[in-house]
């Protein structure tokens, strides 16, 4: 075969003159590919390198045509309740049941279950705490064994054991950060703030230079994670809004209020605001007081609440209604009734059995005799409560509502709510080997067992004892009188003391009243 240099015109137009021959070529394709040695870094490393490419950048115009034919896609967290990739705040007064709102919507999206028939989107849930670490851990207990098929102990929700200063800014973002990287939480669809106000430690909640900082850090958890940050807020002096500046409204995306009408009131949680909806219809719930299955250790059974779906209208809708006085005496008589068929089934009798005398009805109440009479006509008018004789009973067609409230915590029932707003916990029930138990040893059985009893907690005590109210009422005035018990902040404390008031009736503060003012003592 020939080749160039036959050809020596052809040659000059494809090689210059200096080139080598050929047949050099030949030897060069035989030699093995030399292979690239590593630059070592240093300053001039890579100094003719090409630097990464990048994205390219969005056009910061778009027509509208784009809006219209490819509009975002609405991803709802909880349906048409809370978006994600937004910013939510759930107010409300103290020990209203706003935590037990967000545990619930926690655990529902944690498990991917309904939260009350709305669709969830499932994913890891992180709970920043800031109090109540023992009351989350019951509670969550509860939603458990009420939710069995939800499988909660297996599912990615993460409770902190203390809260993040979110003034922090980048510090707090990289604690939350390593702590959700060290339990292997993955990306987070929510993360719920557990209160703002320890979350903004050192921070003026008036100020709205300090709580546009705490916002800008929620936002910051947000669009690292694209997720839903939840915060838990409480009302001030005002309780239709918010505490604290405007700004904290401003920012948000959706705003919750929880209210209740009293402790018999349904739980109200309606939406206050919804930056691209109408927002939703209010709820209504109740607390619904249920046994842990844990003990305490004293070998007492340990309990908290878990939220119930309620309807605005029947009992709970003329509940609200009500005044003061008469929501007091139907929530008291429903308890007693409560802890009379408890008693009566524990005894080996028939709930049914269980009956109420008007006297134990006002003794129970607490209010003299003007205002409870007041009362109990305006409950008989709306046909709430029956008398006949001297047997006062709750309308068969409130049958529901009865059985719903046999546990319920409403005026303590067999269940209370501490003072501070915190878990539920029993009022201890009465339990004595004679046949007449006193007052002493009524109240002695409940310290053991409960702690500082109310006044009135112990008064009905005595009551579903079977001891009369006039004698329970004469005992405590003794016991007052005596120095064997004194009241600090209406709690009854074993012992002489610097008693709140007078030894007067606890039951009444009419003057006129017959145990007040026993024939005993006249004489």
């Amino acid at each position: 075969m020939s080749d160039l240099r036959d050809f020596p015109s052809l040659r000059g137009l494809t090689e210059p003159d200096d080139l080598p021959p050929l047949d050099a070529y030949d030897e060069l394709v035989e030699q093995p590919t030399p292979r690239l040695s590593v630059v070592p870094a240093g300053p001039s490393a890579g100094a003719d390198e090409l630097p990464e490419p990048q994205p390219a950048r969005p056009p910061l115009l778009r027509h509208v045509r784009d809006l219209l034919t490819n509009p975002p896609a609405v991803r709802w967290l909880i349906r048409g309740i809370v978006e994600q990739d937004s910013l939510t705040v759930i107010y409300g007064p103290s020990g209203q049941g706003k935590s037990f709102v967000a545990l619930g919507m926690a655990s529902s999206i944690a498990t991917g279950s309904e939260w009350f028939d709305a669709k969830t989107s499932q994913g890891p849930v992180v709970y920043l705490a800031g109090e109540g670490y023992a009351g989350i851990g019951r509670r969550l207990r509860v939603w458990q064994l009420t939710n069995p098929d939800a499988r909660l102990e297996d599912a990615p929700l993460f409770v902190s054991r203390r809260i993040v200063a979110m003034a922090n800014g980048a510090d707090a973002l990289a604690e939350i950060d390593a702590a959700i990287t060290e339990a292997g939480a993955g990306k987070p669809s929510v993360v719920f703030v557990d209160t703002l106000a320890r979350a903004a430690v050192g921070l003026d909640e008036n100020s709205a230079a300090d709580m546009g900082m705490l916002m800008s850090a929620c936002d910051e958890v947000r669009h690292k994670y694209d997720c839903c940050v939840v915060i838990i807020h409480h009302t001030g002096h005002d309780a239709s809004r918010a505490r604290g500046s405007s700004a904290i409204k401003g920012t948000l995306d959706t705003e919750i209020q929880i209210t209740r009408d009293g402790q018999a009131g349904p739980i109200e949680m309606k939406s206050t605001k919804a930056k691209e909806s109408e927002g939703f219809a209010p709820f209504y719930f109740q607390l619904k007081s249920t046994d842990t299955g844990w003990v305490d250790e004293d070998m007492q059974p340990v309990y908290s609440a878990i939220l119930e779906r309620a309807e605005k209208g029947g009992d709970e809708g003329q509940s609200e209604q009500l005044g003061k006085n008469q929501t007091l005496c139907l929530g008291v008589l429903k308890e007693m009734y409560g802890n009379r068929r408890t008693n009566l089934e524990q005894g080996g009798r028939s709930p049914h059995d269980a009956k109420i005398s008007l006297t134990e009805w006002r003794e129970g109440s607490g209010l003299i005799r003007q205002r409870f009479n007041e009362s109990k006509a305006a409950l008989i008018k709306r046909g709430l409560v029956t008398i006949q004789g001297s047997i006062v009973s709750l309308p068969e067609a409130n049958e529901r509502e009865r059985n719903a409230n046999e546990a319920s915590e409403s005026f303590g029932g067999n269940k209370r709510t501490e003072r501070n707003g915190g878990s539920i916990e029993p009022v201890p029930s009465v339990r004595t080997r004679d046949a007449n138990p006193s007052p002493m040893a009524v109240l002695e059985n409940i310290l053991r067992t409960g702690g500082n009893p109310l006044v009135g907690d112990w008064q009905r005590a005595c009551i579903l004892a079977g001891i009369t109210g006039g004698v329970t009422t004469r005992a405590i005035i003794q016991a007052r009188k005596a120095g064997l018990v004194h009241v600090v902040d209406g709690g009854v404390v074993m012992g002489a003391g610097p008693d709140d008031a007078s030894p007067v009736c606890p039951a009444c503060s009419d003057e006129g009243c017959e145990y007040c003012q026993p024939k005993e003592a006249t004489k």
